[in-house]
């Protein structure tokens, strides 16, 4: 029984670490006894019940190159490059530095010197790491390079008072993420303090490449209370997550309170619930607040460098709620001063913005979108009396500019007081030279200042310009807020008028506006109003002249210039003095000069055009003369037909009224019997001479007489055949009953009388054929012979 608990207690032993160890690095080197390599795989496999320490002995400060990834970080260990002898690097109280070689190598996706991966309880001080950039070969621009990593870890301490490190030079200094996004682990309570992050370590320099901190962690905190906590940050900062605090850093501000950066401002983004944001010194630094809910941001303290030589600074707020903004309490106050736009917030509700000091700022308030805002106006601001309305029951905030800005902003605190239940509010007392602002604060939520507002927005500058040289145009304001009066000002600074956002009765020139409230104002952009008759731009003129004496000329496609947008009385005149026209476009205009009128306010600007009387000489139409079998409907073709003209067909040479107008030049006639037509080509008024057209009607069976009666008396003595004059090559043949051919004749030019070779013939039916050789084809019929 002994032996048994003996091995039981043997193997339990041999399971666990008995006691802590320290792992002293003496090595330069990249692998081998003694490098860090060593040290920190030793302690993996002494296991992670007692703390592990990593020490420092190295025979000089030349720096730990690295080819490889190291082995991450386990858990229960400490990493302290504070125990290295010597002098610290530079300012910082870092003392060994890690560096990787160009041709760095790694596993995965994640690079960096220091990478750890769901542990708990480490600390690292006193390490200066630099280089994990773009620079090294194997950089392909998707990677997490960083100092140090940290993924789903617990208890995680980078720094401390005497203790900081340097992260420098690197794409992140510190990123702790997730490992996966499929579970619901996440990094808790991440202590960052006392390091010098985007700084070198003279604290002076600046290697900017990305984030300085990148963190996704809960009951975190960087910074902290004691000065020695301070976290000299020079680059975009992202903090994500749940009961979060960042205090007493410096942002954007080295360790001898100076703007080193070169331009531009910094990000730090906040994201998730219950942030705590107090004590830090900026400068170049934009605050971004992103569906936060629940955060105080209070004892800020922007740097009075000039925001010409550091840049501008400000907060934004998206999505955002429950969020307290400075304090009551005048000891808690934010200071800020430049004109980046202090406060901005977007869609968020319950924002709070008590005691604060801002200065410089064009606006030092802005929301967009916001719900159940209180308002507030200004009413009467003077030496004795700033008062005004806002909603019943709020508090109102009231400031003295004391600074010498251009405009008003809430600089130095003077007073609360609370409107009334007819939301009536009141300060009195010896307000001269003061430059007063005020807001309104109710259930939670604050209102803009009420510091005078132009917007500067050309659409918000509408302007008429005079005309004719008059004193008739205007500038009137848009949009303005916290306005009581306006004045009005020439380029020269004279005062041309005082009262309202409308200056009237302008001449040409320009002018700005001073809107005022009590002594706050602010200045409008410079307004220039010209001064021109009013005319006509003929740059796209469309003329067509008239023609053959016709009234068919226009004038088109001319616009008025320098009306102020309106439409003035038009009139068009031609040479008699006549009126021909009201508007820009006209027509049915003969050749001659014509004259508009555009009379603005009285004055006229004549414009003239002149049309020409064209004479337009027309080619007579070729059209031929043909013949038809018979009678009946045919169709007289004009040969190539001119496409831009039209075609009039008449019934003889000289009728004013054609019997038809074609624009493709055919015409459909029912002709009876041979006839002539007379045709014309027509354009823009103009006709041509006519063209004679004959037509001829082919032989009818029954125009063609059956009886002759060749008796000597005159009458019906031949047989007649009308039109046969017209086929001189037709052959005529009459036969008796017996087929004997007793006529034949090529021609007609001797009718048939009745006879054979001089002999008459008897009495009887006889039987003819007349072949028009022609497409007419051969006439047949019967013909008798009476005595």
């Amino acid at each position: 029984m002994k032996h048994r608990l003996f091995l039981f207690i043997f193997f339990l032993l041999a399971s666990v670490r008995a006691w802590s160890s320290v792992f002293t690095v003496t090595s330069n080197a990249d692998a081998g006894p003694g490098t860090l390599r060593d040290a920190l795989t030793k302690a993996a496999a002494n296991g992670t019940v007692q703390q592990d320490v990593i020490n420092f002995n190295l025979p000089s400060q030349a720096p730990i190159t690295l080819f490889t990834q190291l082995p991450e970080v386990t858990s229960n260990l400490i990493i302290d490059g504070s125990t290295q002898p010597g002098q610290k690097l530079g300012k910082s109280d870092a003392r060994v530095y890690i560096i990787p070689d160009v041709s760095y190598t790694f596993p995965g996706t994640k690079a960096g010197a220091l990478i750890m991966t769901e542990v708990t309880d480490v600390e690292i001080y006193g390490l200066c790491i630099k280089g994990y950039n773009g620079t090294l070969t194997n950089f392909n621009g998707n990677l997490l390079f960083t100092a140090i990593s940290a993924y789903d870890c617990t208890n995680i301490t980078i720094g401390a008072p005497g203790k900081g490190n340097v992260f420098s030079d690197n794409i992140y200094g510190v990123y702790c993420g997730t490992n996966s996004l499929t579970d619901s682990k996440n990094n808790d309570n991440i202590v960052i303090k006392s390091n010098f992050i985007g700084y070198d370590e003279s604290g002076t320099n600046v290697f900017e490449l990305g984030y300085a901190l990148d963190i996704t962690a809960d009951n975190s905190i960087v910074g902290g209370n004691a000065s020695q906590d301070r976290n000299y940050l020079a680059t975009a900062v992202a903090l994500n997550g749940i009961d979060n605090k960042f205090i007493n850093n410096s942002l954007s501000l080295d360790v001898n309170g100076q703007y080193n950066r070169g331009g531009g401002s910094i990000l730090l983004r906040f994201q998730g619930s219950n942030a705590q944001i107090t004590d830090n010194d900026f400068c170049a630094t934009t605050f971004q607040f992103v569906s936060v809910n629940g955060f105080s941001f209070v004892r800020n303290k922007q740097s009075s460098i000039p925001s010409s030589i550091q840049g501008n600074s400000g907060m934004s707020l998206f999505k955002c709620s429950n969020a307290f903004i400075g304090d009551d309490n005048d000891n808690d106050i934010n200071i800020f001063s430049n004109d980046g736009g202090a406060f901005y917030s977007v869609e968020s509700t319950n924002i709070t913005i008590a005691k604060n000091s801002i200065s410089c700022n064009t606006i030092p308030y802005l929301i967009s979108q916001g719900t159940d805002i209180p308002n507030i106006n200004v009413l009467v601001n003077n030496a004795t009396e700033f008062s005004g309305t806002a909603s019943p029951g709020a508090a109102v905030y009231i400031y003295n500019d004391n600074t010498d800005c251009s405009v008003c902003n809430p600089v130095q605190y003077l007073a609360t007081v609370t409107a009334d239940a007819g939301g009536n509010w009141k300060l009195n007392g010896d307000l001269h030279n003061k430059k007063l602002v005020a807001n309104a604060t109710l259930n939670n939520s604050s209102s803009e200042y009420t510091q005078p507002f132009i917007s500067s927005a050309a659409a918000d500058y509408v302007k008429v310009n005079p005309t004719c040289f008059k004193n008739n145009g205007s500038i009137t304001l848009q949009n303005l807020k916290n306005v009581i009066g306006v004045d009005w000002y020439n380029d020269q600074n004279q005062l041309v008028q005082s009262g309202g956002p409308k200056l009237v009765n302008a001449s040409a020139g320009t002018y700005y506006a001073k809107c005022y409230n009590g002594n706050c104002f602010a200045q409008s952009i410079p307004v220039t109003l010209t001064s021109s008759n009013p005319g006509i731009d003929d740059s796209g003129l469309q003329k067509v002249n008239a023609s053959c004496d016709a009234a068919n000329g226009s004038i088109s496609n001319l616009k008025l210039i320098n009306t102020n947008d309106a439409t003035p009385p038009l009139k068009w005149t031609n040479e008699a003095g006549d009126n021909v026209g009201s508007t820009l476009d006209i027509d049915n205009l003969p050749g001659g000069t014509y004259t508009l009128t555009v009379d603005p306010e009285g004055c006229a600007i004549p414009y003239h055009v002149t049309l020409l009387n064209q004479e337009l000489v027309l080619d007579p139409p070729s059209v031929s003369s043909f013949q038809l079998c018979g009678p009946g409907e045919a169709i007289i073709p004009v040969n190539a037909p001119v496409a831009t003209s039209t075609y009039r067909l008449y019934a003889n040479e000289t009728d004013a009224t054609p019997l038809d107008e074609e624009a493709n030049g055919k015409f459909k006639v029912n002709v009876t019997a041979n006839r002539s037509y007379y045709i014309s080509q027509f354009n823009n008024a103009c006709e041509s001479t006519r063209t004679k057209v004959d037509i001829s009607v082919g032989l009818s069976n029954l125009s063609i007489a059956n009886v002759i009666t060749p008796n000597a008396d005159g009458e019906n003595d031949y047989w007649q055949i009308p039109g046969i004059e017209n086929y001189p090559a037709a052959t005529i043949k009459i036969f008796n009953r017996y087929g004997q051919n007793v006529f034949d004749s090529k021609g007609y030019a001797h009718p048939f009388n009745g006879t054979q070779n001089g002999r008459k013939l008897p009495c009887g039916t006889y039987y003819y054929i007349v072949n028009l050789n022609s497409s007419c084809g051969i006439r047949s019929g019967n013909l008798t012979i009476i005595r």
